[in-house]
C-alpha cells in the first residue's frame, strides 16, 4: 500500500474507480484527508500489541 499522499490519492482513485464510485472534485480533498486518516488508524490496530493470542492459534 501507498504511504505517501501522492501513492494515497492514485491508491484511491484506482478503488474508487473500482467500484464506479465519482467523487465532486470539490469534495475530494476532505474525502482523500478522511480515507488517509483511516489507512493511518488500520495501520495504528494492525500493529498493536493486545499481549492475547489470535483466535485459533
Amino acid at each position: 500500500m501507498a504511504t505517501d499522499s501522492t501513492g494515497a490519492e492514485a491508491e484511491f482513485d484506482v478503488f474508487t474507480a473500482r467500484l464506479g464510485i465519482e467523487i465532486p472534485a470539490d469534495l475530494k480533498g476532505g474525502v482523500l484527508h478522511g480515507y488517509q486518516g483511516l489507512r493511518a488508524l488500520a495501520e495504528l490496530l494492525r500493529a498493536a500489541d493486545t499481549g492475547q493470542e489470535a483466535p485459533g492459534g
